[in-house]
Order: structure tokens, then sequence, then C-alpha cells
């Protein structure tokens, strides 16, 4: 892979922007809809704060690969994420994207050394298995500097909403993989971090592959989330509403999959239709969304691997 550190955040910058201005993407903030308390250009901001951590992850990975991975500081990198963000809005806009796209980003990195993108997931857990408790400690920072939603009722051994949690990282010596081992019992972002990402290796990105060469960069972008919705019941909705209500919105998104086609006005139609329903309610797919910014940054880190940017 020709890709240098630059290039891979670049990559991953455009994903994060091509996911937020996918329209009308269902249940989430868009090109043309807002949130009360997040707008678009929120969003905006907040994937290009994220490029900087993109690039030093990928940077360090393939200045340290194979060795001394205990010096890529992805949990550093994730935590100035959020704190940049959190000084230039008003919200939490990027933890999920920052905890997924930051490891891949470093596994992008150490790939340098390797001939394909499918031994990402590979480079992604020895990455992860070779983290430190300084990761664990930052990433615990980020996530009560971020306070994400529903939250209030998952405790483990490690919860950041007890005061002794960072203590006890450290006397323990828990790095973020067994972080990630603890939470991935509710938390499908941890769950992949430590399952060599099934989700995007297996859905995202192959979805991607399929529509990339023959549709708008929008309808891809769509058809990759509704794909993941259809698939895998979201985080974020189960977390704040409950396992069968996240289970009736993958069957929602299942139903438009099978009865339109892409990129018709009859797919239209149903996603804004769908879209509606998800706003009225409240149910907001935001895990999905992080996956979908994954699988693209995925997808455009293979597409450009043997041919570069320059």
């Amino acid at each position: 892979m020709i890709l240098n550190s630059r290039n891979i955040a670049q990559l991953g910058e455009i994903a994060t922007l091509l996911e937020v201005s996918a329209y009308p993407k269902p249940g989430n903030v868009h090109r043309t809809q807002d949130f009360n308390d997040m707008i678009y250009e929120d969003f905006l901001i907040s994937g290009t704060v994220l490029r900087e951590s993109l690039e030093i992850v990928a940077y360090n990975a393939s200045k340290y690969y194979p060795n001394l991975l205990d010096k890529i500081q992805i949990g550093d990198a994730i935590l100035q994420s959020i704190r940049t963000t959190k000084k230039l809005v008003n919200t939490n806009t990027n933890l999920g994207i920052s905890m997924l796209l930051i490891p891949i980003s470093a596994g992008c990195g150490a790939l340098e050394h390797e001939e394909s993108i499918y031994n990402l997931p590979k480079m992604v857990d020895i990455i992860m298995k070779n983290t430190r408790s300084e990761d664990a400690v930052a990433l615990t920072k980020a996530i009560i500097l971020a306070q994400p939603g529903g939250l209030d009722n998952k405790t483990t051994k490690y919860d950041v909403n007890n005061k002794n949690t960072i203590d006890d990282i450290i006397n323990n010596n828990i790095n973020l993989y067994d972080l990630f081992k603890l939470s991935s019992k509710y938390d499908k972002i941890s769950y992949e971090l430590i399952n060599g990402l099934p989700i995007i290796s297996e859905i995202g990105y192959p979805t991607y592959c399929k529509y990339e060469q023959q549709y708008s960069k929008n309808d891809v972008t769509l058809e990759t989330y509704l794909t993941l919705l259809s698939k895998v019941p979201d985080t974020l909705i189960n977390r704040k509403y409950g396992e069968e209500v996240a289970k009736d919105v993958t069957q929602r998104a299942k139903e438009i999959l099978e009865n339109t086609e892409i990129a018709t006005p009859e797919r239209f139609e149903e996603i804004t239709t769908f879209d509606k329903y998800l706003r009225e309610n409240k149910y907001n797919p935001g895990t999905t969304a992080d996956f979908t910014a994954a699988s693209l940054f995925v997808g455009l880190v293979d597409k450009y691997s043997k041919t570069g940017l320059y």
C-alpha cells in the first residue's frame, strides 16, 4: 500500500463528511436536517478535527510496527479529538466515530508493511491488544468529557460513572482491549474492535465496494447505511429505548431494501417516510452512522491503496 499517514487521514476525513452529508439519511443529521441540540455544521467541524488524530496514529503505527505498538497512543488520539471538538461544538458529535476510525487508521498505517486491506482486521486486533493502561485512562476521560447518552444503566467493573475507575485501571494495568471486552456485551463498537471488525468487513465495506462504481457518492453512502441498519440493531437506540425498538427499526430498514431499488424515486420516498418516523419518535441510529463512516473509510483506503492520491 502506497498511502502515507497524511493520505490515510485525508480519506478518513472524507469518509466522515460523506457520511454526514448523505441525504436523506434516516434518523440522523444530514445536509438538510438538523437536530435541536446538534446541527450539520457541527459534524463538518468534528470530521475536520478528527483528521489530525487519524494522521498521528497512522504515522505512529507505520513507525512503530511491529515491535513498539504500545507507542501508537490510540487513547491519547481519541481524547485529543474529543477535547478539540468540545471547544468547537456544544455536544457529542464524534466519540463513536473517533473510537472506530482512530484504531482503523492505525491499522491502515501498519498496512504499509502488508499487501492487502484484508489484513486490516488482523492489524487492528494486534494494535488493540498492545495498547497500554494510559490508553484506557485517556479513553475513559474522553467518554466522561463527551457524555454520550444511554450509559446510565450500563455498568461494568470499570464504569465511567465511578470516580475510582481511573485509579482502578492504572492499578490493574487495564488496556483498551480489556475495557472493550467488558463493554462489548452491550456496545457494538467495542465488540467490533476486539473481534476483527466483523460488521465493517462483512457488511459495510462489501456494500460500498458493490455499488461504488455504479452510483453517486450519496446513493452509495445511503445504501451502506441502510444495509448496516437492516442487519445490525443500532446500539444507541438499544441503549436508550430497548432491544425491541432497535429490532423494529432494523426490520423497517430491511423492508425498504427488499421492496425498493437503490437510487429510485420509490426508494427516496420510502427513506423519507422512514426518516420522518424515526425523528418523530426520537430514534437516532447514531452507531449505524459511525459504522457507515468506518465502512466508507476502509473502502476509500482500499480504492486508493495502489494508486495513491498524487
